[in-house]
């Protein structure tokens, strides 16, 4: 982990002679993380003042397992920053030789395997008691059967697949079999059988993603990749104690000066306490429509989190249940 994180305290720049209030919590971070603070070989300033009257500072850090031989300390390159006021720094990464694995699971679209994948996550969240859901032990103990409920379903139906360079989206399993066929047989006529499934399915596979391109966003150019819309920029001057920034010192002068008008600056936050209670809210329920309207635009191709489950899918549950 490592980054500009802004902090100066005298544990890792000696010429500064305060802590900080965010030291605890970010040496806090990292031991949940399971790394340590790691100097490096030649230390010095990683940031250099572009104002004379301003001293150079450590705020660039690197936190490392300690565990690992694979990471070595740092080292600081300040002849290497050029106009940047940031010093480069360095690192030796060791990697190890390994094969990579080219293996992914998927479940073809428009498709049986499809079809009965829809139909057992239906039918299983169909299981699901939301009504007695009156406490977070029961609410994340129902989260967790409907997880177990999409794993089980996605590897019960999802097949595994080789990442190749001859791998096409449009590839469907009759170009497969028609392949297979004519590797076992060598005959011309399979060859043909071949070369027919595959013009067949990039026709179907390219007419269907032209239709809903022109039927569904109506956007002619996502059929060009190489011609975009052009979306004109939108300028507003910058002000700064309503003044216009219109030269770069201006500009950086504004930047400085908003940014670090806060440093060190003690906070008061007892002024909270005399922030009146609200009321606690009700979880107020949505309908079926409701959900629909609220996932129409999201794209079919995309998976909003780590369980396989795209927006496609989602988009099937709530119309056939």
């Amino acid at each position: 982990m490592l980054g500009d994180f802004n902090i100066r305290d005298n544990d890792w720049d000696p010429n500064y002679s305060h802590h900080s209030i965010h030291t605890e919590d970010l040496f806090t971070l990292a031991e949940s993380l399971g790394l340590d603070l790691s100097p490096p070989l030649n230390p010095g300033p990683t940031r250099f003042a572009d104002n004379p009257r301003d001293t150079n500072s450590v705020i660039d850090l690197v936190f490392i397992n300690p565990n690992n031989p694979g990471f070595s300390q740092h080292t600081l390159h300040p002849e290497l920053r050029r106009p940047s006021d940031y010093v480069p720094l360095f690192i030796e990464v060791g990697i190890n030789k390994t094969n990579l694995d080219n293996t992914f699971w998927s479940i073809c679209k428009d498709n049986k395997e499809e079809e009965n994948f829809i139909k057992v996550l239906t039918n299983n969240m169909l299981t699901l008691d939301t009504m007695i859901i009156m406490s977070k032990e029961i609410l994340e103990t129902t989260v967790q059967r409907l997880a177990n409920i999409f794993s089980d379903a996605w590897y019960s139906h999802a097949k595994k697949k080789h990442i190749t360079k001859h791998s096409k989206k449009w590839w469907t399993h009759d170009c497969t079999e028609s392949l297979n066929r004519y590797r076992t047989t060598g005959i011309i006529e399979h060859w043909r059988e071949f070369k027919s499934n595959t013009r067949k399915a990039k026709r179907e596979f390219f007419d269907n993603k032209i239709y809903k391109i022109a039927s569904s966003n109506k956007r002619p150019w996502d059929l060009m990749n190489w011609v975009k819309r052009k979306t004109l920029p939108t300028i507003e001057s910058i002000l700064y104690e309503d003044q216009p920034c219109n030269m770069l010192p201006e500009l950086w002068h504004a930047l400085h000066s908003s940014y670090n008008s806060a440093e060190n600056r003690p906070i008061n936050v007892s002024f909270l306490n005399k922030i009146p209670q609200a009321d606690q809210i009700q979880w107020l329920s949505f309908s079926k429509q409701e959900f629909k309207d609220a996932i129409a635009k999201c794209s079919s191709l995309s998976t909003p989190g780590p369980d396989h489950i795209s927006w496609r899918h989602l988009k099937s549950l709530i119309t056939n249940s």
